[in-house]
């Protein structure tokens, strides 16, 4: 069963969170997005950003974390973890590719 992940980090911006989707090599219309990953939005919060990732199965995230996301932390700078709140995903309505383009 796919899983949703919202993750809130505190003092997080924009120019860091670009940082490490260049690091992890990730772009909004393509890249070497990881296996599993099913959907993924971010955005700016009060006090930080927000990701909303939904993925097949945990240990799939999980494995991402380990081996790719917190080594592109390591590498732009550092970055306590995140607040996370996972859930068992009940419906996702993907609605096409006009979600998959950034929006500025």
């Amino acid at each position: 069963m796919a899983v949703g992940l919202v993750m809130n980090f505190k003092g997080l911006g924009a120019a860091r969170y670009d940082a490490v989707m260049r690091e992890l090599g990730l772009t909004a219309t393509g890249g070497n997005w990881p296996d599993g990953i099913i959907s993924h939005a971010a955005g700016a919060t009060p006090d930080g950003w927000c990701v909303v990732d939904v993925w097949e199965s945990q240990e799939q995230f999980d494995a991402f974390l380990n081996k790719r996301l917190r080594p592109a932390f390591d590498v732009t700078g550092g970055q306590q973890e995140p607040e996370v709140i996972p859930f068992q995903v009940h419906l996702l309505h993907e609605h096409g590719s006009e979600l998959a383009r950034p929006r500025r």
